[in-house]
């Protein structure tokens, strides 16, 4: 019986699943935004009912990695698969239940899916149950973003390289595999075949080097020498290595894909933000039960979660100075890595200024900001060094800018914090998203899981104005 799909794959996806699926060893460098994640999810699926896998092994950055669990495997792993499916997000903690959790996962009898960061590869606990996963089930190996992988000398790259744990099936997905240059490609290619430079006499990447790329000695002021590589050659070698194990498809040749790509990327919470949140929701719970809890304080409360999630609060009530919590910013964190991954322009949309200020500084000159403290001259400025210049990021609070903007440079929009207000987030996809655009625009979402996040993202995204949804008596639901 020919293999049923969930949901309709573009004609792109098609082809790959239809070409390539049962290939040992295959890299979807794909373009973000052109659907990579779900031809895999579909090799998957057929591989595991023609008997030929029992696992799914995916390894991802933080964020990406539950993604799989939470947005993807449930919307396109068809039901009669997924019925037999379980699948385990690998966290940090080692708690009982976590253990037991992966425990039953990986002696589960129908199709086992293990999801986990490259950080927790490089940890003990980590790296035992990755090998006892790939070693006990017959797996498709993901390497997600497998960029990450790309500097020999990174740790989860020599313990993913250096690994003699196989699987019959391998995968990699990259929207941007060679972003710096053709050396990026030595450890992307190995994982996939692991002879593949020894036939052209590399067995190091020193070797590597030098093959593809032509050095000169340069000196420094103070006389020190250091190579310097002054040209790349051999690169036809390398591109045919390339096609021969992958593809890459960018949204320029995809013409069936909708105008809007919506997507989530999730972040885990520091112990000290989990630790706070139960408190707020204590103090809320308590204020209900007394009556004391108005709409107007509602909206209030609702802001403190978020700013929680944010990574800092106000030192009270009474005092609006905002401090940053200690146990650092895993929000910040995750969007540098999103943004680190992207070759073209974006806009980031932040509620709060702290957040813009944040993003700022950890973008650095390759980003301008607009918000209320941006006026006049000013404020035009920075839309035209995104627009038309060379700013590859524009940070911004979706009511600082009105409706009639474009800016249709960015194929990419982040939200790394959202409004109440369903109009502003309509508005602010539209600046994007309008005449003059030549490509799908991707939406991506920040997510903290298990907090406000996940109810506000939900409701913009079904056009509920959440503003006008807060009453006292509603905040439980929303916290």
């Amino acid at each position: 019986m020919a293999y049923q799909f969930r949901t309709n794959p573009f004609a792109h996806q098609r082809a790959e699943f239809e070409e390539h699926g049962r290939d040992h060893a295959r890299g979807l460098w794909w373009e973000q935004g052109t659907g990579k994640t779900k031809p895999v999810i579909d090799e998957a699926a057929e591989l595991y009912e023609a008997g030929e896998i029992d696992g799914l092994m995916v390894v991802a950055p933080n964020g990406v990695h539950r993604n799989w669990a939470s947005d993807e495997l449930p919307v396109h792993m068809p039901e009669r698969v997924l019925k037999k499916t379980r699948c385990h997000i690998w966290y940090s903690t080692d708690t009982k239940r976590h253990q037991e959790s992966f425990l039953e996962t990986l002696n589960h009898p129908g199709l086992a899916v293990l999801v986990m960061s490259y950080n927790a590869v490089w940890t003990n606990r980590g790296r035992d149950a990755w090998k006892a996963f790939l070693k006990k089930r017959r797996c498709v190996y993901v390497l997600d973003e497998c960029q990450r992988i790309k500097n020999p000398s990174a740790k989860w790259s020599k313990r993913i390289i250096g690994s003699n744990v196989g699987a019959p099936y391998l995968r990699e997905l990259s929207g941007t595999p060679i972003a710096n240059n053709p050396f990026d490609a030595y450890n992307i290619l190995k994982f996939l075949d692991p002879d593949v430079w020894k036939k052209y006499g590399i067995t190091t990447f020193a070797a590597f080097k030098q093959y593809f790329g032509v050095w000169e000695t340069w000196q420094t002021r103070d006389g020190r020498n250091y190579p310097k590589c002054i040209a790349y050659r051999n690169l036809n070698l390398l591109q045919r290595e390339m096609a021969r194990l992958g593809s890459r498809v960018t949204k320029d040749e995809v013409l069936d894909l909708p105008p809007k790509l919506y997507s989530k990327r999730y972040h885990e919470p520091t112990a000290e933000q989990r630790r706070i949140y139960r408190e707020l929701q204590n103090e809320c719970v308590a204020e209900l039960e007394s009556g004391d809890l108005t709409a107007m304080l509602a909206i209030v409360r609702l802001l403190r979660f978020q700013q929680l999630v944010c990574g800092y609060l106000p030192e009270s009530d009474d005092n609006p100075v905002l401090r940053d919590l200690p146990g650092g910013n895993p929000r910040i964190t995750l969007l540098s890595e999103i943004c680190e991954d992207l070759s073209h322009k974006a806009i980031i949309w932040a509620r709060f200024q702290r957040d813009i200020d944040l993003i700022c500084q950890a973008l650095g000159d390759s980003c301008v900001f607009v918000d209320g403290r941006v006026a006049g001259e000013a404020r035009g400025a920075a839309l035209d060094a995104f627009q038309k210049g060379d700013k590859q990021f524009l940070v911004a609070n979706p009511a600082a800018i009105a409706t009639g903007v474009t800016l249709h440079a960015a194929r990419t929009v982040i939200y790394y914090s959202n409004s109440f207000s369903l109009e502003l987030r309509l508005q602010s996809e539209d600046r994007a998203h309008r005449i003059g655009q030549l490509h799908p625009v991707q939406y991506i979402d920040i997510v903290c899981p298990g907090t406000v996040d996940e109810k506000i993202v939900d409701a913009l995204r079904k056009k509920v104005d959440i503003a006008s949804q807060i009453t006292g008596d509603s905040l439980k639901d929303w916290i």
